[in-house]
């Protein structure tokens, strides 16, 4: 029988963290990290292993897949948005994986990362199913991949909307762009929780295809450096 411990323990505590929007200063913080920070202090406190806790919170991994293939529901809703802004958005995909693979991989090798690291850190910006497999497929860590991911979004969804504020960018469709390429999931939750539904639309259009384009640009990047 699998043990329900990590399943409830996740999904009650991400309940209980978006409840905390009304509170000063933890209203500020993504769900996920109050959530995650939680989790880590009731195993650390109760000694639970991680392997006690993944043996059922995997399957709420698993439901990353179908639910990231239902932010394709918007689209058809406004297909229309999409057409009219195709230029830009065809522009957008290319820079944004573009700049993601090539100035990680730069940063890394400044600091004299080892390459395992590098390819494990290379799709941060995807969202996490197809960046662990991105991950796997070149050699990497999919764990540390897991986490440089969420990390990423948490800081997408944090600030993202605030520095975009601060340059002067208005526009939902580049918003929605920008935090959908750098911050996938995680970041378009927060385009959803401030009601921009062009910008979740957008947002989701660029999940999905900067996804795919990582997936091609990441092997090619590692096979001409290596």
């Amino acid at each position: 029988m699998i043990n329900p411990l990590g399943f409830v323990l996740t999904v009650g505590l991400f309940k209980c963290a978006q409840l905390c929007k009304n509170i000063p200063f933890l209203g500020k913080l993504p769900p996920i990290v109050i959530a995650g920070t939680l989790i880590l202090v009731i195993m650390k406190v109760f000694n639970i292993s991680f392997e006690t806790y993944n043996e059922s919170a995997s399957y709420i991994t698993l439901m990353l897949i179908p639910a990231t293939v239902a932010l394709g529901y918007p689209l058809f809703k406004h297909y229309k948005l999409l057409l009219h802004n195709k230029r830009i958005i065809y522009t957008g995909f290319a820079v944004a994986s573009l700049v993601a693979v090539s100035t990680t991989y730069i940063t890394a090798k400044l600091c004299h990362t080892n390459l395992g690291i590098i390819i494990s850190m290379l799709p941060k910006s995807v969202t996490a199913p197809i960046a662990v497999e991105i991950s796997k497929n070149m050699g990497g860590v999919p764990e540390l991949t897991a986490c440089i991911v969420v990390l990423t979004g948490v800081f997408g969804a944090m600030l993202g909307h605030k520095i975009l504020s601060l340059i002067h960018v208005k526009s939902d469709v580049a918003i929605g762009l920008t935090i959908g390429a750098a911050s996938h999931v995680i970041g378009t939750s927060r385009c959803a929780e401030k009601g921009r539904e062009y910008q979740v639309v957008m947002a989701s259009v660029s999940i999905v295809i900067v996804g795919i384009i990582t997936s091609v640009l990441a092997p090619l990047l590692v096979h001409f450096v290596s």
